[in-house]
């Protein structure tokens, strides 16, 4: 569904939410937007990429922003990040929402009040609209990286050793922050793209000094976004860690138990396969004689495990 959206100074909002084919074909016929920028967002695993067409004067941005809605599109499969696609061309910002990160016109929204709540003529940029986007949007990855350490604090308290279930669940945790954080990475590395095509006099991309310190900052930000998901990637990484000593621990402990008892247990047998035989023995005629037998087998056993604690064998 395409909606247009008047701002102020002749600049347009073009809000494209859950797009099927007939919007796109729109959009191409529309605003002349090239048929790869349409393949960009027709693509639910495109990386974080910006693109300048020095042609037509056209600004492709792509932000992974984090999923608030539906699973991916396999039942086994669970996107952390999906596209977010921001177009200015002219005096139109054209952004391109999935069911999946729906929330962002919402949000846009929410920006676009702000700034008319502090100037009652706002002079802000289509560039500008889109920093302050990306800035709320990265929030969202701060605030998934504290949901995610305090699922993580909650699986470091097991007992003994982790249930099946506990295992699972941070094997889950682990492969979501490596998606979270190459898509940090990613998100980083479209910010600064943004800045290298800008930062000189004869690059293809005119930014005011305004848009420049706002990008600086933005800068800042995605890359902090990053170093977090790092950081919350290498400490999940550990409890993993953790989590393997400790099975192969109990795994020892398992097998030392059932060696020392399968060694003890086969002492019996030895002992009553002697009475068993069709031979003379010593007291087989006697009605107390298998009890000495029975004596007999527990004194090596009572031996043997008195030697296996005394060597810290068990």
């Amino acid at each position: 569904m395409i909606a247009q959206h008047e701002l102020w100074q002749g600049l347009n909002w073009i809000s494209v939410d859950q797009p099927d084919t007939h919007d796109f074909n729109q959009l191409r016929e529309t605003y002349q937007i090239k048929k790869k920028y349409i393949g960009y967002m027709r693509d639910i695993r495109e990386r974080a990429r910006f693109d300048y067409d020095t042609e037509t004067g056209c600004s492709l941005l792509i932000f992974r922003s984090v999923n608030h809605g539906e699973d991916g599109l396999d039942s086994g499969e669970y996107l952390e990040t999906v596209p977010f696609c921001m177009i200015i061309k002219g005096q139109n910002l054209i952004t391109v929402t999935h069911p999946r990160n729906a929330y962002v016109s919402e949000l846009l929204k929410d920006v676009i009040k702000d700034v008319k709540t502090e100037a009652k003529e706002p002079t802000d940029t289509l560039m500008m609209i889109a920093f302050n986007l990306i800035f709320r949007l990265n929030e969202d990855y701060l605030d998934r990286i504290d949901e995610m350490n305090k699922a993580r604090e909650a699986l470091e308290t097991f007992q003994k050793r982790p249930s099946n279930k506990q295992i699972t669940q941070l094997s889950n945790l682990d492969k979501r922050l490596v998606y979270l954080k190459t898509a940090a990475n990613n998100n980083v590395i479209a910010i600064r793209q943004v800045q290298v095509m800008s930062d000189a006099d004869d690059d293809p991309l005119t930014l005011s000094d305004t848009e420049m310190q706002h990008l600086k900052d933005l800068r800042v930000e995605v890359e902090q976004g990053r170093e977090m998901a790092n950081i919350a990637a290498e400490i999940v990484e550990q409890v993993v860690s953790s989590y393997s000593n400790i099975l192969d621990n109990s795994l020892n402990n398992t097998m030392r138990l059932l060696t020392v008892w399968s060694l003890a247990l086969a002492i019996p047998p030895i002992f009553s396969s002697f009475w068993g035989m069709n031979m003379p023995l010593p007291m087989d005629k006697q009605p107390w004689g298998w009890v000495v037998s029975i004596i007999i087998s527990v004194i090596p056993i009572g031996l043997l495990l008195w030697y296996l604690k005394k060597h810290h064998d068990i």
